[in-house]
């Protein structure tokens, strides 16, 4: 038996080293697929439908360790429908998942202008018997669809603030309130005083 010393040693452990196939670094290895998910999309043209498609996809992604390659090759099993033909028209052109995921928004989500979210907003007023979370959510929703920094949030409160059923605005004073968190609370003090 041959015995090496510690630089012979050493020279043998980077020659093999040298040897072995490289892992790409960039790139992190995928831990799973979308195999299992449930989020579907089936071509439907709606905002709101394709956001929480890309929401409920880029949280799987990210909890199974999905690469951004292996999720390109796997996105085709999150289509039904008419979506699963516009993919197949589409998908030479796709380079990235962020590509894919931008032609997603461009083809199926396009963005309203803003004087047609502002006619949204301004129609919305709270229905009797709606609860104030309810009817907050949905207009922070809309306002959410504006550009970004074309309101500061007391601005957006005066927006809600007048859309929402007087018997709140009797028991909450509009210069009383600051934020949307203060604006919640004290509207569900409101419905517990009156149940």
């Amino acid at each position: 038996m041959t015995q090496l010393s510690d630089e012979q040693f050493r020279i043998l452990i980077e020659t093999i080293k040298s040897l072995a196939p490289q892992k790409d670094e960039t790139e992190p290895s995928s831990k799973g697929s979308f195999s299992n998910c449930i989020a579907r999309f089936s071509g439907q043209r709606d905002h709101d439908a394709v956001e929480v498609f890309i929401t409920s996809v880029e949280t799987y992604k990210e909890v199974e360790g999905i690469s951004d390659k292996d999720a390109l090759k796997g996105i085709t099993l999150l289509f039904q429908g008419i979506a699963i033909m516009w993919w197949k028209g589409v998908r030479r052109n796709v380079k990235t998942w962020q590509d894919a995921l931008q032609l997603l928004r461009d083809h199926f989500s396009p963005t309203k202008p803003a004087y047609q979210i502002y006619m949204e907003i301004f129609e919305t007023k709270q229905a009797t018997g709606e609860v104030i979370d309810a009817f907050i959510c949905k207009q922070r929703a809309l306002l959410a669809k504006l550009p970004d920094g074309r309101h500061d949030e007391e601005t957006e409160l005066d927006f809600v603030y007048g859309l929402m059923l007087q018997k709140y605005r009797e028991h909450m004073p509009r210069h009383e309130i600051k934020t949307f968190r203060e604006l919640l609370e004290r509207g569900r003090n409101v419905e517990r005083m009156r149940h």
